[in-house]
């Protein structure tokens, strides 16, 4: 795997982010920064957005993950501020864009994260697009099920969950891939057994 230079959004000490740190910490070749509120980087408005991407061209990062679950859509439009700047200043990178397998199914509720990462997925299918096309942006939608942060371990104590220090493996794969190759989207779940499999 040639060198990686990391931008990721989120937490260093919290949930997926902090298991993609460490286990980035084990690679010699890959560099790393995080960007969320635990440092200073509030992203839910735009004008920080903007300053993310310019912080991710002046400081020559190669690589974004997008991880971060912002409320009123900030995901998404924080991937479109960084992409359009990526072109604009004829950057090459690649997104990795951290969704989810709830926005798969609709069940008539008002709860507002599978609509918002349904948006994420409608807008990476098309940077793919454009990548394929020969943008100098490659993206790819990670979408895992359930995973072991403390939050869903507490809410779901009896649900099978998906290590986040898999999902961080799986990450280190997706870098570990062909220049030429770009992985549009990759969708995983936990699969259930016992009482929970059966109520279901």
């Amino acid at each position: 795997m040639t060198s990686k230079k990391v931008l990721i959004t989120g937490n260093k000490d919290y949930g997926l982010c902090k298991e993609i740190c460490h286990i980035f910490d084990s690679v010699d070749n890959i560099d790393y920064t995080t960007a969320s509120r635990s440092n200073d980087w509030e992203l839910t408005n735009q004008s920080n957005q903007n300053n993310l991407a310019d912080f991710f061209i002046s400081e020559g990062f190669n690589v974004f993950i997008n991880s971060s679950a912002m409320w009123k859509f900030n995901q998404t439009l924080l991937a479109e501020t960084m992409y359009n700047r990526m072109i604009d200043a004829k950057v090459s990178a690649h997104f990795i864009h951290i969704g989810s397998t709830a926005d798969t199914g609709v069940k008539g509720r008002t709860w507002r994260y599978p609509t918002e990462k349904k948006a994420l997925r409608n807008y990476n299918r098309d940077l793919s697009y454009m990548a394929i096309g020969g943008s100098n942006v490659k993206t790819t939608l990670l979408s895992p099920g359930s995973l072991t942060t403390p939050n869903v371990i507490k809410k779901h104590p009896d649900r099978k969950l998906i290590d986040t220090r898999y999902i961080a493996e799986v990450i280190l794969w997706l870098l570990s891939q062909p220049e030429y190759v770009n992985i549009n989207e990759i969708s995983l779940d936990p699969i259930q057994t016992g009482t929970f499999a059966r109520e279901r």
